[in-house]
């Protein structure tokens, strides 16, 4: 029930729905049953065909989905629809109660996210996580040292890094969904829909930045850079490469996210105890 389910779009490729399963062929390939039970999320990139019975499968089934184009750049997000309100609703809506609380919530959401960039800087560079941690640092330090690795490859990075991001929102989201939280109901991403994982994924984006960083650092990103002039990632390897690094590091992720959905509880009581 926790696997992502990655469909690109490739020459011949349909997805069908066979009762409570999905019947996935391609062109001089074996088709391939998977039952949705087996799916936590669904990830769909480029002009993927499918019957509209493929989509009430996931929300059946409290999946959702995320449909983007080959440049990263998000096209739609289905959620499962459900008449009932999510059962912490009112309770979230206590980091909103007054500006006093909506300043605990961002000091909560920047502590946490420096706490994610030491992380990623030691992975990256050990001289300067011991000149960050002796002499602190801000956001925009964080901003200027990554800016070191992306400035020569502007385009691709921001498809990459789209790609990569809508990759980590759909992961975030799943599990919003089965803490029963609210995904709407954020701070920092206020009156946006799905202010909540946006607010999350901005904690974890410095994990984005790692992940896309690598990406040009290997062969394939670095045959992504001349192939794809325009900016998108249609390279299947590409994809595959991406695809194949997150879920690598998939268990840790969760884990983090699980880690900040459950301080997020503690906030929420501390702010309730203290209002």
């Amino acid at each position: 029930m926790d696997k992502t389910l990655y469909l690109s779009e490739a020459k011949g490729l349909e997805v069908l729905r066979d009762g409570p399963s999905l019947w996935i062929k391609q062109e001089n390939k074996a088709g391939r049953r998977i039952p949705a039970r087996r799916v936590g999320r669904v990830i769909i990139i480029g002009n993927v065909r499918m019957d509209s019975g493929v989509i009430t499968l996931f929300t059946e089934n409290d999946i959702p989905v995320t449909l983007m184009d080959t440049k990263g750049d998000e096209v739609a997000v289905t959620v499962p629809y459900n008449h009932k309100l999510p059962r912490h609703r009112k309770e979230q809506k206590i980091y909103l109660k007054n500006e006093e609380c909506i300043k605990k919530f961002n000091m909560w959401l920047a502590s946490n996210r420096r706490r994610v960039q030491l992380g990623v800087i030691k992975r990256l560079s050990e001289d300067k996580l011991a000149k960050f941690c002796s002499f602190g640092f801000k956001e925009k330090e964080y901003q200027e040292f990554i800016s070191g690795y992306k400035r020569s490859i502007e385009t691709p990075w921001h498809s990459v890094n789209s790609l990569v991001s809508n990759i980590f929102r759909e992961m975030i989201l799943a599990a919003l969904i089965k803490a029963d939280l609210d995904p709407h109901i954020g701070v920092l991403h206020r009156r946006h829909n799905f202010s909540l994982a946006l607010d999350i994924c901005h904690i974890l984006g410095p994990e984005e930045d790692l992940q896309t960083i690598q990406f040009f650092g290997g062969n394939v990103g670095k045959g992504c850079l001349d192939e794809n002039s325009d900016g998108s990632v249609r390279s299947k390897d590409a994809i595959k490469d991406i695809v194949h690094r997150f879920e690598n590091r998939r268990k840790t992720l969760l884990n983090m996210t699980e880690k900040i959905i459950d301080d997020l509880f503690e906030l929420m009581r501390d702010l309730r105890y203290e209002g």
